[in-house]
């Protein structure tokens, strides 16, 4: 996996101490993306769930019907913390190549457009399921796993999702 070159801020929900030690098997690693055909156009949303411990990979994505590539984003970083915290994850690092979601996200960026009001906040909901929540934004290069499943939602019916799981461990 490539080492990312750009810093990130870290919001650590209900984290009570400092210690950066978790329980890898509790631990994972999300990927989202938005995908837009013509912004606004037919729009997908995708996310790679990654368990840190290696064990399991769910690739994931959702048709969201004709929408904005902002809001396709939203939807693949929303999309993949629900199937986190339905696997049962307490500590997620999410990476994302939207810098306006990321930085949204973090409350470093104003939300204009009540629509990403709306979808900021769900995320903001969601993130507050987990012992510890870090987010960053990453090159366009490297959330290519996460762009081909946005790019798959395209193509899907708005709200039909599809996932796959692959076990790597034993």
């Amino acid at each position: 996996m490539a080492e990312y070159p750009y810093g990130s801020r870290a919001y650590h929900g209900n984290s009570s101490s400092g210690a950066r030690q978790y329980n890898t098997n509790l631990s994972c690693i999300l990927e989202f993306d938005g995908a837009s055909r013509g912004n606004p156009g037919p729009a997908g949303a995708g996310a790679v769930l990654r368990a840190k411990d290696g064990s399991k990979v769910y690739r994931l994505r959702e048709g969201v019907g004709i929408q904005t590539n902002n809001f396709a984003e939203y939807r693949g970083l929303i999309l993949g913390l629900k199937h986190a915290i339905q696997e049962g994850y307490e500590h997620i690092d999410v990476k994302g190549d939207s810098m306006l979601v990321c930085n949204q996200v973090q409350g470093v960026w104003r939300i204009n457009n009540q629509n990403m009001a709306y979808l900021c906040n769900e995320v903001k909901e969601l993130r507050n399921r987990f012992l510890s929540f870090k987010i960053s934004h990453i090159p366009r290069e490297y959330n290519y796993e996460a762009d081909v499943e946005a790019n798959l939602g395209v193509n899907l019916r708005a709200g039909q999702v599809e996932k796959n799981v692959r076990f790597l461990n034993g």
